[in-house]
């Protein structure tokens, strides 16, 4: 498998690297051919790059200054980059080292509080002037290595765990079972159905993960909730936590800015499922959603609220495990779709495989890359481009038609920035070097035998799923390309003269491509970025439309090609970015928050889905039917509290909340206060309008005391409103406004669905 140069990297296999800021340095590998498990430890000189010296002029003669790199005896240096002095007096010239990077920091924020005058000592990433990584990059970086070189997904050991508790809060609640499985075959269940058990259950939890030594451990939400929580549980019952391989001790956390902490430990990356799916274009990131919308999702899957578990536990306990048993196993499929491209990725740039899930592609991905090459080069890292402070605007995104259109096509520009980046060797001015140009050049070539590899069939599954991932991770690299140059002063290399050189060649192709589409006759729907969705009005099969999409692929320029990406027997495009594809196999593919969120209503997503299968086979009066049973449904209680219910999540503390409620009441949280909950940031709540009191948080799901006409209302202002632009509006009126049949109606089975174009004025960008 061809990867881009990676520094001068000579060990295989790292599955982590623990860096300490006295400089220790422990690197753990799976040896790729026996599987064997192996560590090794050694030291780094701490090192930053930096403008100038000024801030270490206190250390007088323990700073050399060379232009060679730090010779053994130096305890501090600066290697001096540019030695002829031609330069930008913004670009980073020196490499400074010390014996360790605690001790290279600790001298330069003492001297910056001299230097600058400050009263209080300054953090590294505060002061200007300074490009700092961590401890672990440092390493990568200076070393030339990276994670996971000659290993596939499954070649670590991979452990997934996750917990059952009595609570959601760790001082009000117990631990009464934990789901264990790996991928050596491992699968079991540790319990404590007394209180008195749990210390001895969470113990041998933390002996079978040293039993098992895994590399790699998994869940969804594990950083939000089953660590917080069972570390909390060890401390209150004295436990020590040796959940890593250096000795017994809690796992550090670090803050960074999200949702939750993200929590580590040396010698184990702690993968959370959810983070990567935060990331996808998907309604809902709840483990069980997730699991039906991928298939994995077993036949027998047994389903459980999260307030039943405890009571179920007691009467059932065999539900329970089953239960927590298919969560891990969920768990495990998951990873395999949606952690294997940040496995990839970490094979391509210097950072540690647990922070790929959450970094940002420009930021947290390129950037260490452009930093890396010009460590190696041995030349100063360019200063960020002036006067730039807004990040650039984005390209244009056109709506042509809305409503309901039949035998749609996707084409696709195959990586248009990135392949006009390529084509016309844009990049940021700064970069002396043309790393930028090259590494987004060499990964999308890379990226595009990848995906064939991917598609052939012969190949072994997991060989294809290798490749897959691949292309995966070089995809949101090279894509990331435009939108780090886009970024401004926010990127270090940010330039917006070239993303604007970008964006504006791609709308001048994306211009060509539409109008020798409609020149063929061809009616346009959307146009986004690197894609146009178009009908051909009747059915011509696959390969017409294939070949209609290579004639208009050669008219453009060497290097952009338009691809054919799919097709659908019919289409409602509802508004930009918001439509609904039926597929000739007759399924469903829903795209935008206009119809799927994480807060729609069961009653009313499964009435949405019902409508709008109807609605794009052109069957009116099933749209009616489906509306009618739902209405009636309704008015009979046929559903349960559940299935009109939403989840919604807490933004504020009780107490935060106390400060505010008197001058804004919030519904949601009026709704907790009421209940006389302890909420808290990142609570769930589940909520329904009950008959007579409002808002109310949900305490039994299965009962039927909702309000019928809210919810009726809600099913036509919120649901139905969204099926609009398909149909004629006296039609639609007909069909929902609730006024009865009329006398001079139009018999629904004479109702058909209708489209209209969109005016140019109409599109955005985005």
């Amino acid at each position: 498998m061809s990867l881009p140069p990676a520094g001068h990297a000579t060990l295989p296999g790292i599955v982590s690297v623990h860096a300490g800021a006295d400089g220790t340095v422990n690197v753990w590998r799976r040896d790729p051919q026996t599987a064997a498990s192996q560590v090794q430890s050694t030291r780094q000189r701490g090192w930053v790059y930096a403008r100038n010296l000024s801030d270490l002029s206190h250390l007088s003669d323990q700073l050399t200054v060379t232009a060679e790199p730090a010779p053994a005896h130096a305890t501090y240096h600066a290697q001096d980059l540019a030695p002829d002095g031609r330069l930008d007096e913004r670009a980073y010239r020196y490499l400074l080292s010390g014996p360790s990077p605690r001790q290279l920091e600790t001298e330069i924020q003492r001297g910056a509080m001299s230097a600058r005058g400050l009263s209080a000592r300054p953090s590294l990433g505060d002061l200007s002037g300074y490009i700092r990584l961590g401890y672990v990059e440092q390493y990568l970086i200076s070393t030339g290595q990276t994670y996971h070189q000659g290993l596939t997904f499954d070649q670590p050991v991979r452990l997934q765990f996750d917990l059952e508790t009595t609570s959601l809060s760790p001082d009000e609640g117990r631990i009464f079972l934990i789901a264990v499985r790996d991928n050596r075959g491992l699968e079991t269940l540790l319990e404590a159905r007394q209180a008195a058990q749990e210390g001895e259950m969470i113990e041998a939890f933390l002996d079978l993960v040293q039993e098992r030594d895994p590399d790699v451990i998994e869940n969804h939400f594990i950083h939000g909730f089953d660590l917080p929580f069972i570390t909390a549980r060890a401390r209150k019952l004295g436990i020590p936590f040796r959940l890593g391989r250096a000795g017994d001790g809690v796992p550090w956390t670090v803050e960074d800015g999200s949702r939750t902490p993200l929590w580590a430990c040396p010698g184990r990356e702690i993968l959370d499922t959810l983070d990567a799916v935060r990331r996808l274009p998907l309604p809902s990131a709840g483990l069980k959603a997730v699991a039906r919308h991928y298939g994995i999702a077993p036949d027998n899957r047994v389903y459980l609220e999260g307030a039943e578990i405890v009571n179920t536990y007691r009467d059932n306990p065999k539900a329970v495990r089953k239960y927590a048993l298919q969560d891990v196993q969920e768990v495990d499929e998951l990873a395999r779709i949606v952690l294997a491209p940040s496995f990839a990725l970490a094979r391509l740039t210097p950072r540690p495989y647990h922070k790929l899930t959450r970094a940002g592609p420009a930021k947290g991905v390129l950037e260490p890359m452009l930093i890396r090459a010009y460590y190696e080069a041995g030349r100063p890292f360019p200063a960020s481009e002036k006067g730039q402070h807004d990040p650039h605007k984005g390209g244009h995104v056109q709506l042509h038609a809305e409503g309901v259109l039949s035998h749609v096509v996707k084409a696709d520009v195959a990586s248009m920035y990135p392949s006009i980046i390529r084509a016309e060797a844009i990049g940021p001015r700064q970069d002396e070097l043309g790393i930028f140009n090259r590494i987004v050049s060499d990964l999308t070539t890379q990226r595009l035998e990848h995906k064939r590899q991917a598609r052939i069939a012969a190949l072994p599954e997991a060989e294809r799923r290798e490749h897959h991932a691949m292309q995966d991770a070089m995809k949101l690299i090279v894509n990331a390309a435009y939108g780090y140059l886009g970024a401004g002063r926010l990127a270090r290399m940010g330039d917006r003269g070239a993303a604007d050189q970008v964006t504006a060649r791609g709308r001048e192709l994306l211009q060509r491509v539409t109008a020798a589409l409609e020149a063929r006759g061809v009616q346009l729907i959307e146009s986004d970025t690197d894609g146009v969705y178009f009908s051909t009005g009747t059915e011509i099969g696959e390969p017409a439309e294939r070949a209609l999409i290579a004639e208009v692929s050669a008219t453009l320029p060497e290097g952009i090609t338009l691809e054919f990406d799919g097709r659908a027997q019919a289409m409602l495009s509802h508004q930009i970015k918001n439509y609904v594809l039926l597929r000739y196999d007759g399924t469903l593919d829903v795209s935008g928050a206009s119809f799927e969120s994480s807060r729609s209503e069961r009653y009313g997503t499964t009435f949405l889905r019902t409508a709008l299968l109807a609605l794009l086979q052109e069957d009116v009066a099933g749209v009616q039917a489906v509306f009618q049973d739902v209405m009636d449904q309704l008015s009979t209680r046929a559903y349960t509290n559940a299935d009109v219910g939403t989840r919604v999540r807490i933004g504020k503390t009780r107490e935060a909340y106390a400060q505010t409620r008197e001058k804004r009441k919030e519904a949601h949280l009026e709704a907790a206060w009421q209940a006389g909950l302890p909420f808290k940031v990142g609570d769930r709540l589940d909520l329904y309008v009950r008959e007579g009191q409002g808002l109310t948080v949900m305490t039994d799901p299965d009962g039927h005391d909702y309000d019928v006409k809210h919810y009726q209302a809600a099913l036509v202002q919120s649901y139905a409103t969204r099926l609009r632009k398909a149909l004629d509006p006296a039609d639609w009126d007909q069909l929902f406004g609730g006024r009865g049949a009329g006398l001079f109606d139009r018999p629904v089975q004479e109702m058909q669905v209708r489209w209209r174009p969109v005016a140019e004025q109409e599109s955005v960008e985005a």
